[in-house]
């Protein structure tokens, strides 16, 4: 064997050995960011202007070996109409800004296996805050922190959201994009597509029901609507299915849904038909039939009414 075949040997032997390292270093990272439960997944809170506020996260390690988890605060906005969670390091961000008021009581931590542990944090809201919405999110970080070569960074996160509500001059506006269903189905489940925009500063959350009514207005069913989160200057995107499949016919569906502390209105209504082909089909050749014969007793008549005249002449 010639040396320049066994240097590409050698070249593909090192090759697939750092593969297989980095494949296992990544396995063992993923196995560890789903090995924490971050409780809750979400605050909802509400401050003054100069007020302190304090609460605890628990974090549990589902893990059979010690976790150490660094802690850190970001704030966050959203993405797309999904509602992405998107996180803002290092800026010094908007109005909507949080995690500089957030104090940590402890930097890290360290789980033994199945073991839980509250960890407290107080938010120091400014006298001088901005009234309405501010948000950050609570992260547990293990894996490396600082930048490789090439500038990506090597770390698993698991956090909590923090939606902070600061009373004073909170503006609660938001308007219905577009409240949609399919116009025509073959049959069930139906899919209902709302898109809220929030036009305000502060977060909110749609709730209320769809109702189902026929084409003789009567109720036929009702539906809670699947609300989320709006954050100020987002569109979101609220899909609530019908799961109904033995029905058919033509029918209404109309929103009436709610937000924000004053509880105001958000109201539409889309109509839709839910008809299999088969059945189209089917009254389609009965009416072919139903003319066809109509037509054909039309003629016969026409021709018995000439042969009895023909008779009577006769």
């Amino acid at each position: 064997m010639s040396i320049h075949k066994k240097f590409i040997k050698l070249i593909s032997f090192f090759f697939a050995f750092f593969l297989l390292i980095s494949l296992k270093q990544e396995s063992v990272q993923a196995q560890q960011s789903s090995s924490i439960t971050v409780i809750p997944p979400k605050f909802e809170l509400f401050a003054n202007p100069g007020e302190n506020v304090t609460e605890k996260i628990k974090v549990r390690n589902e893990a059979n070996e010690p976790l150490t988890y660094t802690l850190l605060v970001e704030d966050f906005t959203t993405s797309g109409e999904e509602g992405n969670v998107v996180l803002e390091e290092d800026t010094d961000q908007t109005s909507f800004s949080l995690a500089k008021w957030v104090e940590l009581s402890t930097k890290d931590v360290v789980l033994q296996p199945k073991e839980e542990k509250a960890i407290a944090f107080t938010i120091n809201v400014p006298k001088n805050a901005e009234p309405g919405g501010h948000y950050a999110s609570i992260l547990f970080q293990t894996g490396g922190d600082k930048p490789v070569q090439g500038g990506a960074k090597v770390a698993n996160r698991v956090g909590s959201l923090v939606l902070l509500r600061i009373s004073g001059n909170v503006e609660e506006n938001a308007t219905l994009e577009t409240f949609s269903a399919p116009s025509f189905s073959q049959k069930g489940p139906i899919d209902f597509i709302a898109r809220i925009k929030n036009n305000g500063n502060t977060h909110i959350r749609p709730e209320g029901t769809i109702v189902i009514t026929n084409i003789f207005g009567k109720k036929v069913d009702e539906i809670p609507l699947e609300g989320r989160n709006v954050l100020p200057g987002a569109t979101r995107k609220m899909d609530t299915i019908w799961n109904k499949t033995n029905v058919l016919g033509i029918f209404t569906a109309t929103m009436i849904a709610t937000y924000g502390q004053k509880n105001l209105p958000i109201t539409s209504a889309v109509k839709f038909t839910i008809l299999p082909i088969w059945l189209i089909v089917v009254v389609l050749i009965a009416v072919v039939f139903i003319i066809a014969l109509i037509i054909t007793l039309i003629s016969g008549r026409d021709k018995l009414a000439k042969i009895m005249k023909i008779i009577s002449q006769s």
